[in-house]
């Protein structure tokens, strides 16, 4: 047991020593600078207040995320006030139309939420999968703008 932890100590650590953090249009990237492509690992947003009860933003929540393009609602925690959610935002760069997918994370509690993405990937052109979007990528900033006005428009719709 104690070589499991100390195994995991030494990984976070040495997740950490790659990690950059770097603000971007209101929030905080974590970029893995550990790596040639310098893929970016999480968008981490600020902390909104809002009038509510736990149990009512998380069902606000779930509601605003249903109502999205390109949101696939997962696992809803409502006890915790955890929503699990994959997003699929198009944008154009290059001359022709991106996806971005990513994993957002919702926390919610009595008058607040923070949403968090995680694994950014783009869309391969020829239709194989998605690779992970990193700094070295040429539409890394219009992807993140797209992340962006989508992720606004789920915080819009919390302030409703």
């Amino acid at each position: 047991m104690k070589v499991r932890i100390l195994m995991l100590a030494a990984a976070l650590v040495a997740v950490s020593v790659s990690a950059e953090e770097m603000p971007f249009k209101g929030r905080t990237l974590e970029v893995d600078t550990g790596q040639e492509a310098r893929p970016i690992l999480k968008v981490d947003g600020s902390r909104y207040v809002v009038p509510g009860s736990r149990e009512q933003l998380v069902a606000k929540a779930r509601a605003c995320l249903a109502a999205q393009e390109g949101v696939s609602v997962g696992a809803v925690d409502a006890e915790q006030g955890q929503l699990a959610a994959t997003m699929l935002t198009g944008f154009r760069a290059s001359f022709a139309t991106q996806t971005l997918r990513t994993q957002l994370a919702m926390e919610v509690g009595d008058g607040y939420f923070h949403i968090t993405q995680s694994a950014p990937e783009l869309a391969q052109t020829d239709g194989s999968g998605f690779v992970p979007l990193g700094q070295s990528s040429g539409p890394w900033e219009k992807a993140l703008d797209a992340l962006v006005k989508h992720e606004d428009a789920l915080i819009d719709c919390m302030y409703r």
